[in-house]
């Protein structure tokens, strides 16, 4: 019997025996990436590193970790108007991180960017030219994964994308229904349910959306 409490004791991690406070305690010392990292270790892990009440006492994003940002610029040497995808490496040294071009996403003729947050980056893509028809892709230019989200749509509206992986790990796209400029509702995908969600406009009365990042 002996024996076989010490095989499972010694099947057991030895960072679960660490309290919540002496947890928070080591991670709050370590880099900001690192701990992104370890939220990979255990669902308790993740849980704590999440949890908003720890923001204060676990490192953050700051503006020196930035890289570089990305933006579009306009070409008119072709026949039709077109959007070049530009990247300002900001950091000292190093070749940039990302490709501006984002070659890793799927084959199409006209890609929009609309939006960034955290690190990702909203998409309206369009498989054809001139079709009107679009769907939406998100994608992280670091890593170089994407995920095209489900649903085609042909009338575009105010597009945006919410993340915050102190949060969660998951992301949120949110498309404003709009008549006549009025905000009649909301669509919302939930990366976490993987599925597209309606909510009327609970205002009561006409909202204009403002298609500004300012």
């Amino acid at each position: 019997m002996a024996v076989g409490s010490r095989d499972i004791s010694r099947r057991l991690n030895p960072a679960d025996k660490l309290t919540e406070d002496l947890l928070i305690e080591i991670l709050s010392r370590v880099p900001y990436k690192s701990l992104c990292r370890f939220k990979c270790v255990s669902k308790q892990w993740r849980g704590i590193i999440s949890h908003p009440d720890h923001r204060k006492a676990l490192p953050q994003f700051h503006l020196h970790d930035l890289a570089g940002f990305l933006y579009s610029s306009r070409d008119r040497s072709v026949g039709h108007f077109s959007l070049l995808r530009n990247f300002a490496h900001v950091s000292a040294g190093g070749r940039p991180r990302i490709r501006p071009s984002l070659p890793f996403l799927p084959d199409c003729e006209l890609f929009n960017l609309l939006d960034s947050c955290n690190g990702l980056l909203l998409c309206r893509r369009f498989e054809t030219f001139g079709s009107g028809a679009f769907d939406y892709v998100v994608c992280n230019p670091a890593t170089e994964k994407w995920v095209a989200l489900p649903g085609f749509f042909s009338k575009m509206q105010t597009a945006r994308l919410g993340f915050d992986s102190a949060v969660s790990s998951h992301f949120h796209v949110f498309q404003f229904m709009e008549d006549d400029g009025h905000v009649k509702g909301v669509e919302i995908y939930s990366s976490k349910t993987g599925v597209w969600s309606h909510k009327d406009n609970g205002w009561g009365f006409a909202r204009i959306v403002s298609d500004s990042k300012s």
